[in-house]
């Protein structure tokens, strides 16, 4: 009977392949009577002129409507019951038609099937027409499967091998409009000795001259260059149909051989290939096409949104109401914002200002790109503010507004690169007057000194100014130290640059700190990983370098006695240039942690006597020598790192 499936399995299979009017053309090859019905809506879909010759139905009478309407009683319409069967056929007439029914499936879930009715006959004219029957379902089968092939190449290989067992062509060739000249292209073809005789190529003239089916036949004229091939070749007929719409021909289908001609049945079912291969290669290419234009699309937009993200400047996008859409990186940090928190929000209730930016706005929205930088502060998430620019550019379309782009500038670090440059420009100013004044300082004090050594040479130990005259003495020599540091720290110097070897240059400093260490309980060690480090440098400057760090080492341990190590190592080999670590540490007290952050500074020093220019000086010398010097401290000790490019050959 005719029975429906539930609704599930329907919603799978109820599109027939293909669409009706070729379902009619399909079914027309057929001799016999012979519907398409849809088990799971009880509708038939198309029948053949084979059907209404035989019923004198017509066809609103029959399609879309139930399976009743022509077979009177209820059959199993099932093709896995079987697919002979014996029923009865409604005629116009109102006669009662004895039919066998042959049920045959069109798809997978057994929903769509073709009804074949045929007169009785003898088995033998019965199981002949079944043999003839299959062959036809198994070909229609295969057809409705052309569009289904994922890509370009699986359709054009499913159509040669369909047409190899349906027609059992010798030569099977496939051709396609070149995008890029006026001629036609063979992309496809079966594997055989004759293809090697069909062009490679074939002119534009050719599609023109074949813009309908065409069946050339040996001892006939040739009309083109694929029929002059097949001349050549000694095949027997060509058969060619155009791919594509008329008016629109893209491409052509070409079935040759040796052995029997087509017949009519054959012919028009290489048309129907034809049709059905120009709607799955037109699709193929369109999605091709489609993927092409979506991949170039979403490399525009990658190299976009990777512009946007890496601007140091804010970027907001805006829709046209004004509505935050967008914000990449840097305004999300300028704000103090994420992008998600503020999306589809008013833009006036983020970028909120000390002046107010709605002209700027009502400005964009009718295309009018402004800029807002003098006296602009903006406040931030935490309600700080700061100094800023605004632009805003809006988008246009012709005429129509798309959206809004605000480019938003924090320009408080460029106040701070100004402020930096001015002090800059100052200290460098005071540099000079303090050379000056160090230089011209230094003539009085030395009268001074003069005058007191004169004074001190004839007077007695016990005379009464006799320790006052020694104190202004030393005041003097002290003097005298601190404008020789200043000349030096303020004045450019050129270093005389050679290998230096730190393995002689030292332990010679060492050595002649050794009186002083070991008078106040001081044990020196020296350490090195290599036989001769040897250093780029000017062996001068490079030992008021150590001399500062060791003088300082021993300032530190005056009082307890302790140890000093000096150590040379090699570094890390990321380094570049390649560089020497010398270590120099103590068992001092240590430097107090908001000292230790300025320690490098002019005048910044612990020790009461001393000028707090040594370590500063230190500092520009191994800068100079595009070294680095830095400190660590604890309680307990200090250690002063010291990088010095290796000599020309230490690597």
């Amino acid at each position: 009977m005719a029975s429906n499936t539930s609704s599930s399995a329907s919603n799978e299979i109820d599109r027939p392949y293909p669409a009706e009017q070729e379902q009619s053309a399909i079914l027309d090859l057929l001799p016999s009577a012979a519907i398409i019905y849809n088990r799971s809506t009880d509708q038939i879909l198309a029948a053949n002129q084979a059907f209404y010759l035989l019923t004198e139905f017509v066809p609103k009478l029959t399609v879309g409507e139930s399976l009743s309407a022509i077979i009177p009683e209820e059959i199993d319409t099932n093709p896995l019951s079987g697919t002979k069967r014996t029923v009865s056929l409604n005629h116009k007439s109102g006669e009662i038609l004895n039919i066998v029914l042959n049920v045959h499936s069109l798809n997978k879930t057994n929903q769509q099937v073709i009804l074949l009715f045929t007169p009785e006959k003898n088995s033998t004219d019965i199981k002949t027409y079944l043999l003839e029957q299959d062959l036809f379902f198994n070909n229609f089968t295969q057809l409705t499967k052309i569009g289904k092939q994922p890509d370009l190449q699986s359709v054009l290989n499913f159509v040669i091998t369909l047409i190899e067992s349906s027609i059992r062509a010798n030569c099977i060739a496939i051709y396609k409009a070149n995008a890029e000249k006026p001629q036609l292209q063979r992309v496809a073809s079966s594997q055989n000795e004759y293809v090697q005789y069909l062009p490679d190529y074939l002119t534009a003239e050719d599609l023109i001259n074949l813009q309908e089916p065409l069946l050339w036949k040996e001892n006939k004229k040739t009309t083109s260059e694929l029929h002059q091939a097949a001349q050549d070749a000694g095949l027997i007929y060509l058969a060619s149909v155009p791919l594509g719409q008329e008016g629109a021909w893209f491409g052509l289908l070409v079935v040759a051989g040796i052995q029997s001609i087509p017949n009519d049945d054959q012919l028009k079912f290489l048309s129907l290939i034809g049709k059905e291969t120009a709607n799955a290669m037109e699709k193929q290419i369109a999605l091709e096409n489609a993927r092409r234009t979506i991949q170039k699309i979403k490399q525009i937009v990658k190299i976009e949104h990777s512009i946007i993200d890496n601007l140091e400047e804010g970027v907001i996008i805006l829709t046209p109401d004004l509505k935050i859409a967008e914000m990449n990186p840097a305004a999300e940090i300028i704000l103090g914002y994420a992008s998600n928190e503020v999306f589809k929000q008013p833009i006036d209730s983020i970028l909120i200002g000390t002046k107010t930016l709605s002209s700027t706005f009502n400005a964009a929205l009718q295309g009018i790109t402004t800029l807002v930088s003098s006296d602009l502060r903006l406040h931030n998430r935490t309600g700080k503010s700061f100094p800023a620019q605004v632009m805003t550019v809006p988008v246009m379309a012709d005429t129509r507004l798309i959206s809004i782009i605000i480019l938003l500038r924090d320009t408080s670090q460029t106040e701070q690169i100004r402020a930096r440059t001015q002090q800059l420009e100052q200290r460098a100013f005071l540099g000079e007057v303090t050379a000056i004044f160090a230089h011209e300082v230094k003539n009085p004090i030395n009268s001074i000194m003069t005058g007191l050594q004169f004074i001190g040479m004839n007077m007695s130990e016990d005379a009464p100014h006799y320790e006052l005259i020694n104190r202004l003495q030393n005041d003097c020599l002290r003097l005298t130290h601190l404008m020789d540091s200043v000349l030096t720290f303020s004045k450019p110097v050129e270093y005389h640059l050679t290998p230096v070897d730190l393995s002689i240059l030292l332990p010679r400093i060492l050595e002649r700190w050794n009186p002083r260490m070991k008078r106040l309980n001081i044990s020196p060690y020296f350490e090195t990983s290599e036989e001769h480090p040897q250093v780029t440098g000017d062996s001068r400057a490079l030992e008021q370098v150590f001399v500062n760090l060791i003088s300082n080492a021993v300032q530190a341990m005056n009082a307890k006695g302790g140890s000093l190590s000096v150590k040379v190592q090699n570094t890390e080999h990321s380094l570049d240039p390649p560089q020497y670590e010398i270590i120099v540490s103590d068992t001092g007290p240590g430097i107090p942690e908001d000292i230790r952050e300025h320690i490098f500074e002019p005048f910044m020093t612990t020790n009461p006597k001393g000028t707090g220019l040594g370590l500063a000086i230190s500092k520009r010398i191994v800068t100079a020598h595009k070294g680095n010097i830095y400190v660590e401290s604890f309680p307990g000790g200090t250690m002063f790192h010291v990088f010095l490019p290796k000599a020309i050959g230490e690597e």
